[in-house]
């Protein structure tokens, strides 16, 4: 990180939760030139402050003016990479007090870590997972064992990654969570405090606009009433679009903010404002139809015009579409809501039995209107965001993404050197930890995400590849499966593997535990089919490489 700037918006959001840091031990991996590392060395003015930079590294002749500096509390560890994630090294050396796993899940503050995983290679060699995913596989695990650097409560991690990884650690989508990204939600609470916004846009591309803007929404409500503001440099594009959409809905009608979500994931849509513009005077009849006979010669062959005109007809097909598959979303959403209504507690048998007819009824013409439409795109479409929008009506929302307080602040290439679009992630631990595994109990999970991940089934029958009968004998002892208000479906088989909620995979472990007939873990272990997808998937490598 190059930018003093940066540095400072960035610790203008943080500073306020890093004040109980005051005199702690900060553990620092990869500080780079140690920019980012002094500004919040004279925040929180730590007892000592641990540079970990390897000894090939060119930039350990900037750490070094650190350290000599006068009274200075740094200290430069010139280690390897493995040794700079290992704390039995630190003990060791007397930088840390000894480390023994208990049960506390009492955040420890008197060790802030400080990484940065985006100037290493990105993944390891043979590993098609990204380094930084697999560093935060092994924190999230130590923080559930209350092991390593955890050992006397969990520790915050302040990261720097590619924005690329950051995509699956904090997704922004359903269809983008990840194994990852469940553990995570389990053990961490993250938020995004810089982004880089070449990346941004297309992480929103594909996401129910509907929902995003309703997200945006109530952020930009909790900055106002918290009163944080952000510069209008470090805006994202996607809270200017929030503002711009907010704006026209006040000064236009409702249909302008549907025209604005419907039409911004779309690339060419500048492309056609603009030729829109220029065609502006070309002759139309009363129902906005071109009349080519009294278009201009050189306007009808001009290669412009040809592009205008087909972009043309692609915006109102995608207009047409976005209202079809809108139409098809209220129609789930009436459907969910009556079908809590029918199960809802003080009904008589028959006020309970026309309730369901009623479901069955508006079920059954959702069906045959999905049956009419054309196109597998718009089907798939629908399916993509019904899935959103009701993860998002989870009560939290599933994604820990609208969970956040703030937007994040943008960051720009040239802010970093060498040159890429990089984010920031505050990991705090979770106090309490509801839904802590331990041991086997998180070695199950691992094996029971991978298969679930694997399965092309995208449900929860690939419970039957870790035990035959698994997913008969273990899933109705998961009551949050089959209870909408918390996040499930009345038929499992609708429960896709992506909004699978840290209780319900929670739970899921549990009864794996309590199933009287499942397979010795050590005999999986030994099987060795799951443990063998684990290593492809993870790239299995000694923790601090």
């Amino acid at each position: 990180i190059v930018s003093p700037q940066l540095c400072d918006d960035a610790l203008a959001r943080l500073a306020p939760s890093l004040q109980k840091y005051k005199g702690c031990t900060i553990i620092d991996i990869n500080p780079g030139i140690g920019l980012w590392s002094s500004r919040i060395h004279d925040l929180v003015k730590p007892r000592q402050h641990l540079l970990a930079e390897p000894p090939s590294s060119t930039f350990l002749r900037h750490l070094e003016s650190l350290v000599k500096e006068p009274s200075s509390r740094y200290k430069l560890l010139d280690w390897p990479q493995l040794e700079a994630w290992e704390p039995d090294r630190y003990v060791a050396e007397g930088l840390l007090p000894a480390l023994n796993a208990h049960d506390s899940t009492e955040p420890n503050q008197s060790i802030l870590f400080l990484a940065n995983t985006a100037y290493s290679a990105h993944q390891y060699a043979g590993s098609s997972t990204p380094r930084t995913h697999l560093k935060l596989l092994c924190w999230a695990s130590d923080i559930a064992n209350g092991v390593t650097f955890h050992a006397g409560g969990p520790v915050r991690m302040l990261l720097w990654c590619p924005e690329k990884d950051a995509t699956s650690i904090l997704p922004r989508t359903i269809r983008n969570r990840t194994k990852l990204s469940l553990l995570m939600e389990m053990t961490c609470k993250i938020e995004e405090i810089v982004s880089s916004d070449e990346l941004v846009s297309a992480k929103q591309k594909k996401r129910d606009q509907v929902v995003e803007l309703d997200s945006g929404k109530r952020v930009a409500k909790l900055m106002g009433e918290s009163g944080v503001s952000i510069p209008p440099e470090r805006e994202t594009s996607l809270q200017k679009h929030i503002k711009e959409v907010v704006g026209r809905s006040k000064s236009n009608s409702a249909g302008a903010e549907t025209e604005a979500t419907s039409t911004r994931a779309r690339g060419w849509h500048e492309e056609l404002e603009e030729l829109g513009e220029k065609f502006k005077d070309v002759p139309k009849d009363s129902k906005g139809r071109y009349i080519m006979r009294r278009i201009p010669t050189e306007i009808v062959e001009d290669p412009q015009f040809a592009r205008f005109l087909e972009l043309t007809r692609n915006f109102k097909h995608a207009q047409k579409r976005t209202v079809l598959i809108e139409e098809l979303l209220q129609q789930q959403a009436e459907i969910d809501a009556l079908d809590l209504q029918a199960h809802a507690s003080g009904l008589n048998q028959s006020e309970r039995w026309l309730a369901l007819a009623k479901v069955r009824l508006k079920k059954k013409q959702l069906q045959e209107k999905l049956a009419d439409t054309k196109g597998h795109a718009t089907r798939d479409e629908f399916e993509f965001f019904k899935h959103d929008r009701k993860a998002y009506a989870s009560n939290p929302p599933l994604l820990m993404w609208d969970h956040r307080r703030a937007e994040p602040l943008k960051a720009y290439k040239e802010e970093f050197y060498p040159e890429k679009p990089l984010s920031l992630l505050d990991v705090q631990p979770r106090h309490p930890l509801p839904y802590r595994l331990r041991g086997a109990q998180l070695l199950f999970f691992r094996m029971l995400t991978t298969a679930l991940w694997q399965n092309r089934g995208d449900n929860l029958t690939a419970l039957d590849r870790i035990a035959p009968g698994a997913f008969d004998a273990v899933t109705p002892n998961v009551p949050s499966l089959t209870d909408p208000t918390r996040g499930g479906e009345r038929n499992i088989l609708d429960l896709t593997i992506h909004r699978l909620t840290p209780e319900m995979a929670y739970g899921l472990t549990k009864a794996w535990f309590d199933w009287p007939l499942r397979p010795n873990l050590g005999d999986l272990i030994h099987r060795g089919s799951l443990v063998d997808d684990i290593q492809a998937d993870e790239g299995i490598r000694p923790r601090g490489r």
